[in-house]
């Protein structure tokens, strides 16, 4: 469940409910972009279901692009202490940098070049909730998304595992608590 919008509908009904609370965007064949306000934060929503059913089985909320580390870092540490409110310790946390990088040493440039991971797991009744931290076009962004496990199985039956193909996209394999990132 997120919010009042639970992940076990139809992606066209998901999309009434979220225009429903003001966000507004498009529906292109299993996805939905939708832009609005969240806990007073503009965000950007994507709904992603199942090919063939159109089955909802993932919630993602992006937040707004950020130029510096201090204010990322601020953001998705408030972003992992709420959700630990919530749900309790992560299940799994990822905060790596490769050499020559590192927290103190440009860990943007990092991020850019593919060299760091920070993304936090938590394990919740019938699915996963991730954080991470994503990079594009020279600007950091955290993301939270909800999965429903059984959906996500759903996902597989109909053959879209592989329908993530951006190694900054929401892996199947996060199911798992597996970041690629």
């Amino acid at each position: 469940m997120f919010r009042t919008l639970p992940l076990d509908g139809k992606l066209k009904t998901a999309v009434k409910e979220v225009r429903s609370w003001g966000f507004m965007g498009l529906k292109i064949k299993n996805m939905a972009f939708l832009m609005g306000t969240l806990d007073g934060e503009e965000v950007m929503l994507t709904l992603i279901a199942t090919p063939k059913t159109k089955t909802l089985f993932s919630v993602g909320v992006m937040y707004e692009d950020v130029e510096n580390w201090e204010t990322l870092m601020h953001q998705y540490q408030a972003i992992n202490a709420a959700l630990s409110a919530q749900y309790g310790e992560p299940s799994k946390v990822v905060n790596n940098f490769e050499s020559p990088y590192s927290i103190d040493n440009n860990p943007i440039e990092a991020f850019k070049e593919n060299k760091a991971a920070y993304s936090t797991y938590y394990t919740v009744t019938g699915g996963t909730v991730a954080v991470d931290v994503l990079y594009s076009e020279g600007k950091l962004s955290t993301m939270v998304a909800y999965v429903d496990d059984q959906n996500a199985e759903l996902l597989k039956e109909e053959g879209g595992e592989d329908f993530f193909t951006d190694e900054n996209s929401i892996n199947v394999n996060m199911l798992e608590g597996n970041s690629n990132n």
